[in-house]
């Protein structure tokens, strides 16, 4: 493999899910790939909770990259811990402060649905509204509880998922007119 060919593959961008990966692996300095599978599969966000088999590939592709330094942990089935490399690093803080993308709309089921909502038979649409209100009133609660608790490690993710519930409610609310 050529350099021209590495120093590409090296700068391409991460993806979403290579940059939450590198998140997880910064946050908790080194951890084993199902450390990070776990992540991913505690995720509120049924998108990246069903990511979790897409983790090992991801990983697999980072440190083949250069993106991360692999140590043996001498448990198990060649189990290794991985930790950012230098190149990593700089990698994940390219895609922190990638403006375009953390500005983008990215995915959104509430968004994508909510254009066609209207066209539902009004009994349909009003037991609808009810569920969609009642999971979200239940969804704002159970994280004003988990910031209370105060033990989660992502604490200003937890507030802009509240910000975004609560947004959401009130659309319904105003749309219901």
């Amino acid at each position: 493999m050529g350099a021209k060919f590495m120093a590409k593959t090296k700068s391409r961008a991460l993806t979403e899910l290579e940059g939450a990966a590198l998140t997880v692996i910064h946050r908790l300095k080194s951890c084993t790939p199902y450390r990070i599978r776990l992540d991913f599969q505690q995720s509120r966000s049924r998108e990246w909770s069903g990511s979790a088999g897409a983790v090992y590939p991801a990983l697999r592709r980072l440190h083949a990259r250069g993106l991360l330094k692999a140590q043996q942990t001498g448990e198990g089935r060649r189990s290794v811990n991985y930790a950012l490399s230098k190149t990593g690093s700089e990698a994940l803080t390219r895609w922190l402060t990638d403006v375009d993308r953390a500005a983008g709309s990215g995915l959104d089921p509430f968004r994508c649905r909510a254009d066609f909502w209207r066209g539902l038979p009004k009994p349909e649409r009003d037991a609808f509204r009810r569920d969609l209100t009642d999971e979200l009133e239940k969804k704002c609660a159970n994280i004003v509880r988990l910031m209370k608790a105060g033990n989660e490690p992502e604490p200003k993710a937890l507030e802009l998922e509240l910000a975004l519930h609560k947004a959401r409610l009130a659309w319904l609310k105003d749309s219901e007119r």
